[in-house]
Order: structure tokens, then C-alpha cells, then sequence
């Protein structure tokens, strides 16, 4: 009988994981039908003065970066609930350790241990011009306007 990867977790703590991803991901669907109903009532309100427009449009765009951030999350948990069916869940993507089921538990969607995500932040922020979020996974550069 082979041993799984991710033994350091016992098929009850993979549950409880799994269980808290899921109702994250509900959670993250239901704000998201919420603010596409209320979006979807207030634009057939009708007509409104220009502060009431301008007002609108200040919340809408703040509600937007919200949700862009929901969305990026949503992804992430979705990703994370497909590695749970593998053995790869609770492994450092980095140094291939075992994750803490503490850390799990406050960051299921975590994909590197604690000592490498500690790393990797001290490198993201000694090279704040040229650096890549590892969280987001995405290139990010910051322009100096020269």
C-alpha cells in the first residue's frame, strides 16, 4: 500500500478543507448574484440627476474592483478544490513540503509553506520594479513616469 503525498493530512482534515472551500465559493457566488440584482434594479429605476449618476457610478466602480478581486479569489479556490482531489494539496508548490493544517485552515487556498511564502514576499518586495505576485500569479510592474 503506497502513502499518500499529503499524509501530514488526515481524510477528516482534507473534509473540513474541502467543506470551508466549498462555502467560501458559495459565498463568493451568492455576493456575486446579489450585486448583479442590485445593479440590474437600480439601472431600471430610471432617470436621475447628475450627483445621483455620478454617485452610482463611484460605488459601481468600487463594487467592480471588489468583484474583480472575488473573481480572482473564485479562481483560486476553484484551482485549490481541484488539487484537493489530487495528493498535491497541502504541499509547498515551491520546496514540495508539507503545509500546516493550521495554515491550511486559515489559508486553504495556500500553495506554499509558510518559511517559502515568507521568501517569497522578502524577494517581492526587495525587487519592487520589476516583481511577480506570487499570490495572484501574474507579472506586475510599477512605472516611475521617467
Amino acid at each position: 500500500m503506497s502513502v499518500r503525498l499529503n499524509s501530514h493530512l488526515s481524510d477528516k482534515h482534507i473534509k473540513a478543507l474541502k467543506d470551508k472551500l466549498l462555502a467560501e465559493a458559495e459565498r463568493i457566488r451568492t455576493n456575486f448574484q446579489l450585486k448583479k440584482s442590485e445593479y440590474e434594479n437600480s439601472s431600471a429605476t430610471g432617470a436621475k440627476d447628475e450627483v445621483d449618476s455620478a454617485n452610482d457610478n463611484i460605488l459601481l466602480a468600487a463594487d467592480m474592483r471588489f468583484s474583480n478581486r472575488e473573481s480572482l479569489y473564485f479562481k483560486k479556490i476553484m484551482k485549490t478544490l481541484t488539487k484537493v482531489e489530487s495528493e498535491q494539496y497541502g504541499m509547498c508548490d515551491e520546496c514540495g513540503d508539507p503545509i500546516t493544517y493550521t495554515r491550511l485552515i486559515a489559508r486553504p487556498t495556500s500553495e506554499m509553506c509558510i518559511l517559502c511564502k515568507e521568501e517569497s514576499e522578502r524577494e517581492e518586495s526587495q525587487n519592487f520594479f520589476e516583481r511577480r505576485s506570487k499570490s495572484l500569479g501574474r507579472e506586475m510592474s510599477v512605472s516611475t513616469g521617467h
